[in-house]
């Protein structure tokens, strides 16, 4: 094995244009009778991509040095369209709202990429105030055994009536995982461009906005055969003139989603509990 330099037994080794072969023992090693002074072997087994090595025969008996497999990766998708819908509503000024997001898998498909479309769009009031909020994003934009990306474009749009506040934001950016930062917590970065008003001035700022989400499983005993699982989110971005904190933390069971999140921008801060069903469509094989 490449990786660790460890036996791989068992692999399969054929003389290339023959059905001469064999299968490496337990050591990884093996013996095999080749009629001509060149030839191509090739090496294969389960979990590594083959391997092909051309040799030359200088003796009756030739020992031959260790040949290095590379482990293969085989990426699995288990998605399935859906649609979400949830009850919104905000602790102090938009108590009622609601949001839709849709899923749809396998948009795209190429060799390092396996697209799936995510559209969501909420919309929140209370008395003369709202917000709204739109996400249009590609996940699996690029993907390999090594990284992912997923692309995302965000709206979001708050007014307070009665403070004579508001603010419309849109940013495009990407969610990283993958071995040069983290294979388990996506890594967000994104730059955009917000509006604002309140009641001493108003403005057009460029920004940058940098985040991360972080899966915490909670076991409900020493096995490690249950638990529940939440994601934290945290993110910050920087208007120039204003500073932008945002996080959450969401939990699902079975088709039940549960979260909290919390938006704080000048003099705008608001807690948002939800609660949300997935509705999926349902397969069955036929007879």
């Amino acid at each position: 094995m490449a990786s660790t330099k460890q036996a791989v037994p068992s692999v399969t080794v054929l003389l290339v244009g023959t059905k001469i072969g064999t299968s490496a023992n337990i050591q990884g090693d093996y013996q095999l009778m080749i009629p001509h002074d060149t030839a191509t072997l090739l090496f294969s087994f389960i979990g590594f991509k083959s391997l092909k090595n051309k040799i030359i025969v200088i003796q009756d008996t030739t020992m031959l040095p260790p040949a290095q497999l590379k482990e293969d990766c085989t990426l699995d998708y288990f998605y399935q369209k859906h649609v979400e819908l949830s009850f919104l509503s905000g602790l102090r000024y938009t108590p009622l709202g609601g949001k839709v997001k849709a899923f749809y898998p396998y948009l795209i498909h190429a060799r390092h990429s396996q697209g799936a479309l995510r559209a969501e769009f909420s919309y929140q009031l209370g008395d003369n105030n709202f917000q709204r909020n739109a996400t249009l994003a590609i996940d699996n934009a690029f993907i390999d055994c090594d990284n992912n990306v997923d692309v995302t474009t965000d709206y979001q749009s708050v007014r307070l009536g009665e403070q004579g506040f508001s603010y419309t934001r849109y940013i495009i950016g990407a969610a990283y995982t993958g071995k040069l930062i983290s294979r388990v917590v996506p890594i967000y970065l994104a730059v955009g461009r917000l509006s604002y008003l309140n009641k001493e001035d108003s403005g057009v700022k460029t920004g940058i906005e940098a985040g991360a989400n972080y899966p915490l499983p909670i076991y409900s005993n020493n096995s490690h055969n249950k638990a529940i699982r939440f994601v934290l989110m945290g993110r910050v971005a920087w208007w120039q003139d204003y500073w932008q904190f945002q996080s959450g933390v969401e939990t699902q069971i079975k088709k039940f989603s549960f979260k909290v999140n919390f938006n704080k921008l000048g003099q705008y801060a608001e807690v948002n509990t939800g609660v949300e069903f997935r509705i999926e469509p349902s397969y069955h094989a036929k007879q």
